[in-house]
């Protein structure tokens, strides 16, 4: 059985890391990306298995909403999504999120609900 895609998209180098190695111990096929241009066109390869999309909300050469939305327009409804920002504590973010089926993940708490928020979407 093939390991489960995930796709992340984050600017800073330092939080792309992290997030890589919080999710390295359940096995997952991992590509971390550094803007939301990057994520886009891996997103369009439909050759390119994506099991999970990963994004920041701000990003240069492309926000996490145009990522989102080239996600579902690609991807279908379907694929799970989780938006990582600090900018979850604001109403119309949470909003926007909640109406295009995307979880969100306030940066501050990566380190305790994470794991969770993957190991449910992924079924595992």
């Amino acid at each position: 059985m093939p390991r489960p895609y995930v796709l992340i998209a984050e600017d800073y180098p330092d939080f792309r890391e992290r997030l890589v190695e919080l999710l390295q111990p359940l096995g997952l096929e991992i590509v971390a990306v550094k803007d939301g241009e990057e994520a886009i066109t891996i997103l369009q390869d439909m050759n390119q298995p994506i099991d999970l999309l990963i994004t920041d909300l701000t990003m240069p050469r492309r926000n996490g909403w145009d990522v989102i939305s080239i996600a579902r327009a690609t991807r279908g409804e379907h694929l799970p999504i989780i938006m990582q920002t600090g900018e979850a504590v604001y109403y119309d973010v949470r909003w926007q999120a909640e109406g295009q089926g995307v979880a969100l993940l306030d940066k501050g708490y990566v380190t305790e609900k994470l794991l969770p928020m993957v190991k449910e979407r992924l079924g595992l």
